[in-house]
């Protein structure tokens, strides 16, 4: 057994989960010997909160939903049952593979933000925000797991957001317009302060002060003033809206604010400060609305508080799993 696994000493929550995860995974696995099942009795009785951690672990691994999770991923309990050699199909067999296949998946989702930082100019780490100062004199403040590239060569003055979320305060220079691409947008300023947003399937461009254009392939521009938004995807462009951009530059003060939000997407937008997921598993739960300020820095206390106001329980499984049910 790992040192990590054997050992008693530690109360930090995260490392008694990591613990409990590597005890699931080695006592069903088929070489786990009589020495090794003691080993584990004396770390359930070292700590009082060794066996729950260990039971919750437990409990979701049976669960269907997730089992569907993996599925998502392509690590379902029918693909690691076909693998060739000594595995049989049993359940007994299947059910460590899918404990290896999950460490697998959750280091993916980890470890990715860090991967993406290889080919770009600059980006922040997720929990990370960071100001670039730009050669123009411009300044740009990067959100958590957000990239972007720079080509400020041959008079140009052009970003492209690869990743995430990125504020910009953009020196005034009526000869070289600003321009920011995102994965479906285009954004063309000569001088003020806004916020670009990738989210799955669509960017948002919110302005703080000035004017700026945005267009969709660079056609028919929207025009956006102080609090004006948009929505851009791959199809068209929404009508501009009226916003408060207190919102959406809270995360600059280490903030998240929420006004009668979907449980789902307050999950979602925690979730870009934290490694790992968080998974509802009700979907009853998804729509509850939740208004209310809450800590980035401190995603964990977030959750908690989540859990004091609303009709739910929260599950860490892992240092990088949760589930919400």
């Amino acid at each position: 057994m790992t040192e990590n696994a054997s050992s008693s000493a530690s109360t930090d929550p995260d490392a008694i989960a990591e613990q409990a995860m590597t005890w699931f995974v080695r006592l069903r696995a088929d070489t786990v010997t009589a020495a090794e099942r003691r080993q584990f009795q004396v770390w359930c009785l070292a700590n009082p909160a060794h066996r729950p951690a260990y039971d919750d672990t437990a409990a979701f691994w049976d669960d269907i939903y997730f089992s569907q999770t993996l599925a998502a991923t392509g690590l379902s309990p029918q693909t690691q049952a076909v693998l060739p050699g000594r595995y049989s199909r049993s359940r007994r067999i299947v059910k460590p593979l899918l404990a290896i296949a999950a460490c697998i998946v959750l280091i993916a989702v980890v470890y990715r933000p860090t991967l993406d930082c290889w080919q770009t100019d600059y980006c922040t780490g997720v929990g990370e925000i960071k100001t670039v100062h730009l050669a123009d004199g411009s300044q740009v403040t990067l959100n958590s797991a957000s990239a972007i590239n720079v080509n400020l060569r041959n008079g140009l003055r052009q970003i492209q957001l690869t990743h995430g979320e990125a504020f910009f305060e953009v020196q005034r220079d009526v000869q070289h317009p600003f321009l920011v691409e995102g994965h479906y947008s285009n954004t063309k300023v000569l001088g003020t302060r806004f916020v670009v947003r990738e989210d799955a399937g669509s960017d948002s461009v919110t302005v703080v002060s000035g004017m700026v254009e945005v267009s969709r392939n660079r056609q028919n521009p929207a025009i956006l003033n102080a609090n004006d938004s948009i929505t851009v995807d791959a199809e068209r462009s929404s009508e501009v809206r009226q916003v408060s951009f207190n919102s959406a530059t809270a995360w600059m003060k280490g903030n998240a604010l929420f006004d009668n939000t979907p449980l789902s997407e307050v999950v979602a937008e925690l979730g870009r400060y934290r490694r790992g997921s968080v998974l509802i598993k009700n979907e009853s739960l998804k729509n509850l609305k939740i208004s209310g300020r809450f800590d980035i820095a401190d995603t964990d206390k977030a959750l908690e508080s989540l859990q004091q106001t609303l009709p739910i329980r929260i599950y860490k499984i892992t240092p990088w799993l949760v589930v919400i049910s």
